[in-house]
């Protein structure tokens, strides 16, 4: 087996967890970091300075957070151990690398919100409303199935697998959002075990756009209605499930209109 099929491996692999576009991100952003290695069917001669340099001519985090998260991924994959030098090398790395802003227009999240409620597709409304409810990513609303899930007459608790490929979980409580509540332990019900609840990444990211937003203003609004409701940035962090506060104030600062 060749470097090529050993990839591919990996690409299917990422497939049972990630939309087809994650899945092809970190598929290429690793083979821009593997450029110059020689491996057979396993990872075990990787060579990680070699790695480590690749990543040293990375200049904005986002771009460095899928790389790193594809190695991540990778060495799950293959069952490689990173010891904690090659760790806090990536780490150090990674401070050194600067935020790539982009200008976003003013989002009116009632419009928004009036539009989502107008959709006939339940399915496709209900996806939409699941992202605002629980600020989950649209990658990760995505790979949802009902065996995922544990539901009690109170609550729904999804099961992911989260932005730096831990498995993660978040809680929908009944009395904060009956209506949708109700509409998902129904759907749940007519939805086989092992198919998704919701609907693929790219195919929510294309419908959003045709209706006048991103999928990601959904989780923008998600910040800013926690952080109405609570007053505190450390309880919205904990929900965005940020590791740094810088990233919550980004979202509460973010140009979505409430």
């Amino acid at each position: 087996m060749m470097m090529y099929d050993l990839l591919k491996n990996y690409k299917n692999y990422l497939l049972q967890s990630y939309s087809q576009e994650t899945a092809n991100t970190y598929y290429k952003r690793l083979c821009i970091l593997f450029e110059g290695q020689s491996l057979t069917n396993t990872a075990s001669n990787l060579d990680f300075e070699k790695i480590l340099d690749s990543l040293k001519q990375i200049k904005y985090k986002n771009y460095f957070s899928q790389s790193k998260n594809a190695l991540l991924h990778f060495c799950k994959f293959q069952g490689v151990f990173l010891c904690s030098d090659i760790l806090k090398s990536i780490k150090e790395i990674e401070n050194g690398t600067r935020k790539k802003y982009r200008k976003f227009a003013l989002v009116d999240f009632k419009e928004v919100d009036s539009a989502i409620k107008h959709i006939k597709n339940k399915k496709l409304k209900i996806s939409y409303q699941t992202i605002i409810a629980t600020g989950l990513r649209v990658s990760e609303v995505a790979q949802i199935r009902p065996r995922d899930c544990i539901v009690t007459s109170n609550t729904i608790t999804f099961g992911f697998v989260g932005k730096g490929g831990a498995n993660e979980t978040v809680m929908m409580i009944k009395s904060e959002n009956p209506t949708l509540f109700q509409s998902i332990t129904e759907h749940m019900k007519s939805t086989g075990a092992d198919k998704k609840l919701f609907y693929s990444a790219v195919y929510l990211q294309r419908q959003a756009k045709n209706l006048g937003f991103a999928c990601h203003d959904l989780r923008r609004a998600y910040a800013k209605l926690e952080y109405k409701k609570c007053g505190s940035k450390d309880e919205v962090k904990e929900k965005m499930r940020h590791s740094n506060a810088k990233n919550t104030s980004i979202y509460l600062e973010s140009k979505v209109k409430l």
